[in-house]
């Protein structure tokens, strides 16, 4: 498990007092100290009597009872009489549990040698005693130790924690590239648009377009502004450091990281100032890639990693990446210390990571996405374990443990911390809502205010420097959230006295002038590297104050002072094992250029002049000779490389470091390609998919075209030759599948390229190498099922077959590569779709087949010639048409009318050169060489793409406010701006860079106090809002909540027997209360809140009672007085966030609540929520556009539920996510909620003391679901510790502490905390036989009697609106998203409007007067069809499924029937497809002069296209509807178009169709709108007078029909007519057909939105 292997620093106190005989653990003095001493006067202190006089570091534990009283953080009763007198009290099992974990911690801290010295005499008096066996090896004999298995290969090697093996380790590897990392005078800006109220919509973008060139001289020109993102920020990294990076959203931490890995957004837009340098180097002339790691916890955290590999496969490709020391470069040493892993097979460096970062027990698990694969806890390890496989001397971590609870965060930060100090590489990391015990594992803080730094330096001092600036931390408030809301602007409620509250800017300028940024000055601006390191707990150092000799100044020495302070002796009495306090090795000469005494701030020996440097150091004698208790220190060594011992391997190691990747290209290339290998292997769902969909296509062009080859029938013939381009459509068809997988690899692509794991052109190639074995198989199975049933050439022994299946072979690879380099162009899936269908859409247009050469525009010939698909076509028809065609034109002269041009040619060589083919076999070699060519051109295109382009994050069909942000508090400056990932923000080139959330100059704090019950202590603005809610139109009725042996249980999946979840959970809840619902992981508090929220699972087993006011509620009714805010925050993102408000209250509070009353009520909720500065910005350009942060997501969520104005509010974990401010926010917001007389009931995640203090009461549930407390938690929750304390053998808590949160002192309590243990009894059954439980069973009793009649009236319906109301209001909301949702809506026009001019200037004016042009012309409403059809049908699928989250959250809250969903969908679609293809058809059809020669011609063939779009669209939507997963709705899209468009009638007339497949003609809607826009548009009336008078094979001028000169001048309609089998009687039927396929779809779709069970 993760915590045998992790570290603790906190979780022992280690005794002080052991014998130098035995152990030294501390400073230890070997001189006679004196008695304690006075505060120290820095100011006064004398020089030493002589130079180089060596002072002994003091031990804590050496003080006097005088000056002990004086240190801080020293719990009473630790000295060491205490703790004698204590264990000689103790009982023997005590003292022997005491002994245990004492051993326990020793090995921990890496000190395995000195525990075994220190309890070996325990063992040997055992064992002279008993006369047993020897001691084992690990020196201490257990009954628990002689159960254990025998340990085998890395388990063994870990046997002694993690501390002791990577010191062992270190000592044996080559040593990574220590960095120390400089940045001065970083200055980062961006320019931005302010921003405006308005936002886009398709009627104001329409007009933009066709009327805003007229309107432009006259409008205004909105001006960027410059916002300044860090200003002047200056510090350094040091190796074997732990930095945490401090400051509230807007403060620029993202971007402080971002500049420091080298990923800062510099364009014409942004602006970087500054110098980064890495030991000597400029940033610039470093491999950043290499030395820095850089991970962002807030990206989308499923889209992290690959989901088809197992967490084991993950870390095996990225140590072949990233790590180059593998088993077989092992050195001789490393070899014997890893011979127990190498004996097993193991891989030591990746069963190391497997085992510290608690990974081993799912190494072999999928990844997966989202809940369907590992949890979010192990998905955040895995990050972390991926980046530690490489040898990386700097880490940034910007959230790394995003939204996971605080003991996760501590494993995590723990582990990380062991591992700086060893390997000496260093950390930063951003974190919110820190625990006391995880703050404590850092060593140095920074922390940012609005781009400015207000404090950098050790951890230790950051609380006491604000103290001296007035401001006091109280015990119950944490020293990370003190400091963030400092930093917020928050600091006047914990200033003392009297005094004014400096600004942020004061607290800035403050810094600047103190002792730690001037030393911070002159360790960045020093001209050597200098490495600075923190030592603690350094035994048996000793000290000198050294002169420098006179006349050994230099230019290089000038500001080094005269009098320097210096280590001068190491311990020579105890063995050197260094643990993990200290942050570096002291070494003999280092220079001590700080020291705290006494646990007091950090006293700084080099800064100011050099008088002033050379009297600090001289006064250090008497300050060590006089001091007592805790000390630290700062050391330094100057890095200088020209007095390396090693210069050739230090030379050696920076080669390798400069490289930029580990691999060779070679070796690259091969671990992709078995990676996507392995990939591969586990989609062998979507392979078969792929397959069937191919045989299904193949079996469907085989049968269709049943045995056409060689038969000399002109209708057949041309059939044949349509076979090429179905063949072609069909197979580039499939490989479009693809797209969505090559998508959702793009991001983790990104991720590894930027950290340098492979090349681009090694991924480009590793991923069509995999694809080939596939192109080749569906290949072979489509060849198969076609070119024999098709009964094509066989007369040369079958090398047309093969022939024939190396195009097909090619046709796929093209289209492989094709969708690859798409994947990486396109930024969304749904364009990338769009795209796709339009290239496609293209290749298919030039291919030969819908348009002849000939006909072509000159300006679009080139096009054709260099068409891929068109040599495809044309390899295939010259091996088809000669052989198959053997015989003489002069035999068929009646057959076929092209044998009249070459009668003394064969029929095929005939055909070929009547339809511009090539009629020489080497043509099908060359059309192989120019597939080829593409082929490799698509990579090269691939490999640019891939290469230059970088998409960022973007959800799908989001408002668009490109170059805008929006202010999300009111009144805030503008010179405060950030690039935070945790406020996705504003676009521009093509990036995205993050608007601000910065500090409200308005202060919530003096509003929020967290009291332990009531509300007394609200402020008069809190009371008026309370007041003018209760005073409002819409009274709250009080619910009190009671629930009674709750019990939950679920089948489990792989044995089948029942699991309980809740095992006799009984609380409640009372009308202005809040009830917090805590626990461990996997405790089942999530489940408990589902179950009283009446949304228990519908696979488990519900017991118990749950009573509102004592009575038992059906579902109907409870639903009316119930709201539930989940965690997710899925809110349609195209409504302001007024009218979302408004939405739920139209629905929820029913039809008597109208107008004016549900406004006020609207408008009280806003102010309630402080959300009235938002309410017309639309809810999805907040979170996605405008740097939204998390705070108001979580208040909106809320804000919908109050709009149902509930009694009873549930709230699943509000607060997970959010920093310490906006945690406080939100509970601050539930707080004023409850006020107003409504229940509140919430999951809370480890919260802090503070935070849960403002709860009434807490139910607290251990693993299994079993409740261990229900009580109330008191001020610093002392009421809940009074209970838990109150338990025998209960360790007691100290409330004067600051060094543990009170909710992690319970949970370590219940063996659940980060002291992971088992508890010393099963609280569960404390608390049932408690008097706790008894009071409260007996509250519980009373309020089952509390009323006698129920106050809420049984309702029979679950819907509060009425029907006419919530189909109203859906169809409203839904028609707005579609006219606000410009990126779909006006996407789709602005295709149609490309695609029409695209065809219409192909098609431009082709006459009709030869039978040759006749089918050009007339194949333009095949491929009008055709292209329209089948993209339509494409895009709905991921456009429908763009706010389905919303959905299913209101259709859990009964806000609708669900018909009402996708009818409004149905209905709202309607004007945009008769808008898009009003245009399509205007302009594509009036460019080719078809169906144009009359308004009524134009109307008819338009309204034949929209009908049959429309019919496409709902058919998409019923795809969608009723496949679970978009990617199999995408599948048979995509087959049944394919089948469609091959038997419409255009390829093969229905004349000579298979008459198996008649009935698809006739149930296939691209044949109806074919027959009818071909009649409307190629219609005359041959029966008419005028024409029948016409003498035949001569031209008739009289009759208005055209005629075909080359054909006798037949009637291009006869001709047209008799080919394809058209009737323009038909027509009204057609529209008939059109109509009622479309109302089939529609209501399939319907029917399968409110049965299917995924749709539930």
């Amino acid at each position: 498990m993760f915590r045998d292997h992790s570290v603790d620093l906190q979780s022992e106190v280690m005794t002080d007092d052991v014998e130098a005989s035995r152990v030294d653990f501390s400073f230890q003095s070997l001189n006679t100290y004196a008695s304690s001493a006075p505060a120290t006067d820095f100011s006064r202190m004398p020089t030493p009597e002589r130079d180089n006089q060596v002072f002994m570091v003091p031990v804590r534990g050496s003080e006097t009872p005088d000056t002990r009283a004086k240190l801080q953080g020293l719990p009473p009763g630790s000295n060491t009489p205490d703790l004698r007198r204590t264990l000689s009290r103790a009982h023997h099992d005590d003292v022997h549990e005491v002994a245990l974990r004492m051993f326990r911690v020793l090995k921990d801290h890496g000190l395995v040698a000195e525990a075994e010295r220190a309890f070996s005499p325990l063992n040997s008096a055992r064992h002279e005693r008993t006369g047993s066996r020897a001691p084992s090896d690990t020196g201490m004999d257990t009954d628990d130790d002689e159960l254990q298995p025998e340990l085998t290969g890395m388990e063994y090697i870990l046997k002694d924690g993690i501390v002791s093996y990577l010191r062992d380790v270190a000592k044996l590897s080559p040593p990574l590239p220590q960095q120390v990392v400089r940045f001065m005078d970083i200055n980062f800006s961006a320019m931005v648009v302010q921003p405006t109220s308005t936002f886009e919509t398709f009627g104001a973008k329409l007009f933009k377009c066709f009327c805003g060139i007229c309107f432009s001289p006259f409008r205004r020109k909105e001006k960027p502004t410059n916002l300044e993102i860090l200003k002047d920020v200056t510090g350094y990294i040091m190796p074997g450091s732990m930095t945490l990076l401090l400051g509230p959203p807007g403060s620029g931490k993202s971007s402080l990281l971002k500049v420091l890995a080298g990923r800062a957004e510099t364009n014409k837009l942004t602006k970087l100032e500054g110098t980064v340098l890495f030991n000597d180097r400029d940033a610039s002339d470093v491999m950043l890639t290499r030395l820095i790691a850089y991970i962002n916890g807030q990206l989308d955290k499923w889209r992290r990693h690959l989901p088809f590999l197992t967490v084991r496969e993950t870390l095996e490709f990225a140590e072949d990446c990233t790590q180059g020391m593998r088993p077989e470069n092992f050195t001789p040493q490393m070899r014997k210390f890893f011979a127990q892993a190498l004996v097993e097979g193991q891989d030591p460096y990746l069963e190391y990571i497997l085992h510290v970062l608690g990974l081993k027990s799912i190494e072999n698990q999928l990844v997966g996405a989202g809940p369907d694969g590992i949890t979010e806890m192990d998905r955040n390890r895995l990050t972390t374990a991926e980046i530690a496989m490489g040898t990386y001397s700097v880490m940034l971590y910007d959230q790394p443990c995003f939204g996971q609870e605080s003991l996760a965060t501590y494993d995590l930060v723990s582990v990380l911390r062991a591992i700086s100090r060893f390997q000496q590489c260093s950390a930063v990391m951003s974190l919110v809502q820190l625990s006391p015990e995880v703050y404590d594992l850092f060593d140095r803080i920074i922390l940012l205010s609005q781009g400015h730094v207000l404090y950098q330096g050790p951890r230790h001092d950051a609380v006491k420097y604000f103290g001296r600036l007035g401001f006091k931390k109280p015990v119950h408030v944490d020293a990370s959230d003190f400091l963030n809301e400092i930093a917020a602007g928050e600091g006047a409620q914990y200033l003392e006295g009297s005094g004014g509250c400096p600004s942020l800017g004061d607290l800035a300028r403050i810094y600047k002038l103190s002792d730690m940024h001037k030393d911070v000055l002159r360790i960045v601006h020093n001209e050597d590297v200098v490495h600075t390191f923190w030592v603690e707990s350094e035994p048996n150092l000793g000290l000198s104050v050294k002169k420098r000799p006179k006349g050994t100044d230099s230019l290089r020495q000038a500001h080094v002072p005269e009098v320097e302070v210096t280590v001068s002796r190491l311990s020579n009495t105890v063995d050197r094992s260094r643990g993990i306090e200290s942050t570096g090795v002291v070494q003999v000469g280092d220079t001590v250029t700080g020291i705290s005494l006494e646990n007091g701030d950090m006293y700084y020996l080099q800064v100011g002049s050099r008088d002033d440097q050379s009297h600090r150091a001289s006064s250090i004698a008497s300050l060590l000779s006089n001091a007592r208790g805790h000390i630290r220190l700062q050391v330094e060594r100057i890095r200088d490389p020209e007095v390396s011992q090693d210069l050739d391997e230090e030379e050696r190691r920076a080669r390798h470091f400069k490289q930029t990747y580990v691999q060779t290209w070679k070796e690259s290339t091969i671990t992709l390609i078995k990676r996507q290998n392995k990939v591969m292997k586990r989609l062998t769902f979507l392979m078969q998919l792929r397959l069937i969909q191919v045989l299904i296509l193949g079996v469907f062009a085989g049968t269709i075209f049943w045995q056409m080859g060689g038969k000399y029938d002109l209708a057949k013939m041309n059939a044949i030759r349509g076979l090429g381009f179905v063949t072609t459509m069909n197979l580039l068809m499939v490989t479009l599948v693809q797209l969505p997988l090559f998508m959702m690899q793009r991001p983790v692509f990104y991720k590894q390229q930027e950290q340098r794991f492979f090349r681009v052109s090694s991924y480009i190639i590793g991923q069509s190498f995999v694809s080939i074995p596939q192109s080749l198989l569906e290949a072979l199975v489509y060849s198969l099922s076609v070119y024999f049933m098709a009964g094509l050439n066989l007369n040369d022994n079958g090398v047309s077959f093969f022939k024939y299946l190396l195009i097909m072979v090619l046709v796929a690879c093209f289209g492989s590569s094709l969708v690859l380099m798409l994947s990486g162009l396109a930024p969304m899936l749904e364009q990338a779709n769009s795209l796709s269908g339009l290239l496609v859409s293209l290749f298919l247009l030039f291919s030969g087949f819908v348009i002849y050469p000939s006909n072509m525009p000159e300006y679009w010939a080139w096009v054709a010639k260099a068409n891929p698909i068109r040599w495809a076509n044309m390899a295939f028809c010259v091996t088809q048409f000669e052989p198959l065609y053997s015989d003489l034109c002069s035999d068929h002269l009646n057959d076929v009318y092209f044998c009249a041009e070459s009668p003394n040619e064969r029929v095929g060589f005939a055909f070929l050169k009547h339809y511009e083919f090539e009629t020489d076999l080497h043509w099908y070699w060359i059309s192989v060489c120019i597939m080829l060519a593409w082929i490799v051109f698509m990579h090269f295109l691939a490999f640019l793409v891939y290469d230059k382009l970088r998409h960022r994050s973007v959800v799908p069909s989001l408002p668009s406010q490109s170059s805008r942000v929006v202010n999300m508090m009111p009144n805030r400056p503008n010179d405060s701006f950030e690039q935070d990932k945790k406020n996705d923000g504003i676009s521009w080139a093509g990036y995205v860079v993050q608007a601000a959330e910065i500090d409200t100059q308005q202060s919530d704090t003096q509003r929020y106090k967290a009291v332990p019950g009531d509300l007394e202590s609200f402020d008069s603005a809190n009371e008026e809002r309370s007041a003018s809610w209760r005073s409002s139109n819409i009274p709250v009725k009080p619910m009190t909540i009671s629930f009674h042996n709750l019990s939950f249980e679920v089948p489990d999946a792989r044995t089948g027997d029942k699991r309980l979840l809740l095992s006799r959970v009984s609380g409640y809840a009372k009308p202005g209360k809040m009830l917090a619902l805590m626990g461990s992981n996997k405790s089942g508090k999530t489940t408990l809140l589902r179950c009283l929220a009446n949304r228990a699972p519908a696979s488990g087993t519900l017991g118990g009672e749950i009573l509102l006011n004592g009575f038992k509620l059906n579902a109907a009714t409870f639903s009316r007085v119930v709201g539930f805010a989940e965690r997710l925050d899925a809110h349609q993102p195209f409504l302001t966030v007024r009218e979302s408000l408004a939405f739920s209250a139209s629905l929820r509070l029913g039809d008597k609540v109208r107008g004016e009353g549900r406004q006020r009520h609207i408008d009280l909720i806003l102010d309630l929520l402080d959300l009235s500065f938002v309410e017309h910005q639309l809810v999805g350009s907040l979170r996605d556009a405008t740097g939204r942060t998390f705070e108001i997501a979580k208040k909106i969520t809320i804000a919908v539920e109050l709009a149902a104005n509930p009694s009873l509010l549930f709230l699943d974990e509000p607060t997970s996510g959010l920093d310490g401010l906006g945690a406080r926010n939100i509970v601050h917001a539930m707080q004023t909620i409850a006020a107003t007389g409504r229940t509140i009931v919430t999951t809370i995640q480890h919260p802090s003391a503070r935070m849960l203090s403002a709860f009434n009461s807490v139910i607290i549930l251990k693993s299994g679901g079993e409740q261990v407390y229900f009580g109330p938690v008191g001020w610093n929750c002392s009421q809940l510790l009074e209970y838990f304390v109150s338990i025998p053998k209960v360790p007691r808590f100290d409330p004067a502490s600051d060094k543990q949160n009170p909710v992690t002192f319970v949970l370590d309590v219940l063996g659940a905390g980060i002291k992971s243990r088992d508890p010393m009894y099963d609280f569960a059954e404390v608390y049932q036989n408690s008097s706790l439980a008894s009071l409260n069973c007996d509250e519980l009793n009373g309020l089952k009697r509390h009323n006698k009649k129920s106050v809420l009236k049984p309702q029979a319906c679950g819907y509060a609106a009425s029907y006419k109301t919530q189909a109203l209001m859906v169809f409203r909301r839904t028609n707005t998203f579609l006219w606000r949702n410009v990126g779909y809506t006006f996407g789709r026009l602005s295709a149609c409007i490309s695609v029409g001019f695209l065809l219409g200037s192909v098609y431009f004016q082709i006459p009709s007067d030869t039978a040759y042009t006749l089918v050009s012309r007339s194949l333009f409403i095949y491929m009008q069809v055709m292209l329209l059809g089948v993209v339509t049908a494409t895009n709905v699928v991921p456009q429908l499924g763009t706010d389905r989250l919303a959905y299913f959250r209101e259709k859990r809250a009964s806000m609708y029937a669900p018909i009402f969903y996708p009818v409004s969908w149905a209905i709202s679609e309607i004007p945009y497809f008769a808008v898009a293809t009003l245009f399509f058809v205007a302009i594509g059809n009036g460019m080719a002069g078809i169906g144009t020669d009359s308004l009524a011609h134009f109307l008819e063939y338009w309204l034949a296209l929209f009908v049959f779009t429309l019919s496409l669209a709902y058919f998409g939507m019923l795809l969608t509807i009723a496949t679970p997963v978009p990617m199999l709705a995408s599948f048979a899209v995509s087959i049944t178009t394919s089948l469609w468009v091959s038997a419409s009638g255009v390829v093969i007339p229905k004349p000579i169709l298979n008459r198996g497949w008649t009935w698809l003609f006739w149930a296939n809607p691209f044949q109806y709108v074919t027959n009818s826009l071909t009649a409307i548009a190629f219609y005359c009336d041959t029966q008419s007078p005028q024409c029948l008078a016409c003498d035949r094979g001569l031209a008739c001028p009289a009759c208005p029909c055209p005629q075909l000169r080359d054909l006798g001048f037949e009637f291009s309609w006869d001709r047209l007519a008799v080919s394809r089998a058209l009737d323009y009687g038909r027509i009204p039927l057609d529209y008939a057909a059109l109509a009622a396929i479309s109302t089939l779809f529609a209501s399939l779709a319907f029917l399968a939105f409110v049965s299917l069970k995924h749709n539930k």
